[in-house]
């Protein structure tokens, strides 16, 4: 019984362990499911094996109990943790304070090499600008490593990327390093442009912003609950007009790159 017990332990952290990693391999290929129906299934097979062999164990002696309880508790608290997050990734859509015809609001921020930034800068330039959460954010992290990618392409437009987010300048200049960004990073701690694009996403879990990546994903360590910007792209023409805008009603899905070369082909061809 208790051998039982123990490998329905281990099944259940190997079942977990594996329906993570196969979820977040999807991220830096961009191809992170619209709805996560294997990863929950997954979870739920885990989670209720993990259960299976706690209650199993009881029959046997207080090591066994141990020994079955730690990958078991191993499996469920994970289990939990990712479906906590799953439950959290509707973002709080509604109070964009600009639409397609708008022009762009002036703002002021920070580049990742600490020097002042002014909308005065994109002043007869076609720029993509990404608002972001931030460079621990993995999802964020696949996006704008997508952006830097399709530089070529925009490139051909006379688009340049210039992207913003909560951090720090110190945060960002690591982001950036790290990723090898060839793409403007802008610094908003103060969340002031964010705040003035109604883009805030109120109260939401965030992170730091690290050097260190692990199968292409940030390694960031969580600093709890803060406000950080909705991920938000507006393309802008020349004469500062907002030509269109894509939002994340769901923080882990972002716009293919298809779908961003459309839209500038759209807004540009015939101009």
């Amino acid at each position: 019984m208790i051998t039982t017990a123990f490998g329905l332990a281990l099944l259940s952290l190997v079942v977990v362990l594996g329906a993570v990693m196969q979820y977040f391999s999807t991220i830096p290929r961009g191809k992170v499911p619209v709805k996560p129906i294997g990863l929950v299934t997954f979870l739920s097979v885990g989670a209720a094996l993990a259960v299976i062999a706690i209650a199993r164990s009881f029959s046997g002696s207080a090591w066994s109990v141990v020994a079955v309880g730690i990958p078991s508790a191993l499996a469920l608290l994970t289990a939990l943790g990712i479906f906590w997050l799953l439950s959290q990734r509707k973002t709080p859509i509604g109070d964009l304070k600009v639409k397609p015809g708008d022009k762009l609001l002036p703002f002021e921020a920070t580049t990742s090499e600490g020097i002042p930034f002014h909308t005065d800068e994109l002043a007869g330039k076609r720029t993509l600008f990404k608002f972001f959460r931030g460079g621990w954010c993995p999802y964020c992290s696949a996006e704008l490593e997508a952006f830097n990618a399709m530089l070529p392409a925009l490139e051909e437009y006379g688009v340049r990327v210039v992207a913003l987010s909560k951090d720090s300048v110190e945060e960002a200049a690591i982001h950036k390093d790290r990723d090898q960004l060839s793409l403007t990073l802008l610094s908003d701690p103060k969340l002031d442009v964010i705040r003035q694009y109604g883009v805030e996403h109120h109260k939401a879990l965030g992170g730091t912003t690290g050097s260190s990546k692990k199968f292409g994903i940030p390694l960031a360590a969580p600093t709890g609950f803060s406000a950080m910007a909705i991920p938000t792209s507006l393309l802008i023409d020349e004469n500062g007009v907002i030509q269109w805008i894509d939002q994340s009603e769901d923080y882990r899905l972002r716009s293919s790159d298809e779908l961003v070369l459309e839209a500038v082909n759209n807004a540009f061809t015939s101009a």
